[in-house]
């Protein structure tokens, strides 16, 4: 009786490459969860420098709009002035125009009986004149 190998040559090379590929894979996959791990890693400090940008950029247009904010109030403040005095001008315009008004008025007044006077003065002078 031959005896013959239990496993031969063509055998033995079949279950070493799949060894070998079973070596390679587990390997691939653990190169690969490192980089995944990396990638991830520097993802995380990527999203937390632009998270920081956006923060920083958030606190400037923040300060920006309180500026814009104080200056609108003070414009309103001062544009609320210049209206009160306005209309103290107006007022006060429109006073003096009645008053003018009023001193027309005695003035034409004072005209009429200032004629008046002269008018009697005249007539009395001509009675002295006629005596």
């Amino acid at each position: 009786m031959i005896s013959r190998p239990i496993f031969r040559a063509r055998d033995k090379y079949f279950i070493a490459f799949i060894i070998l590929l079973c070596f390679l894979t587990v390997l691939y996959l653990y190169l690969n969860y490192l980089q995944q791990e990396k990638s991830v890693h520097l993802s995380g400090e990527r999203c937390l420098s632009e998270l920081t940008s956006v923060k920083y950029q958030l606190n400037v247009v923040t300060e920006y709009k309180n500026r814009i904010d104080k200056l609108l109030t003070e414009t309103q403040k001062a544009n609320e002035l210049d209206k009160e005095r306005f209309k103290e001008i107006m007022e006060s315009c429109a006073a003096m125009k009645h008053q003018a008004s009023i001193c027309q008025n005695q003035f034409e007044d004072l005209q009429g009986e200032c004629k008046k006077v002269r008018e009697d003065y005249n007539e009395l002078l001509k009675e002295m004149k006629k005596t």
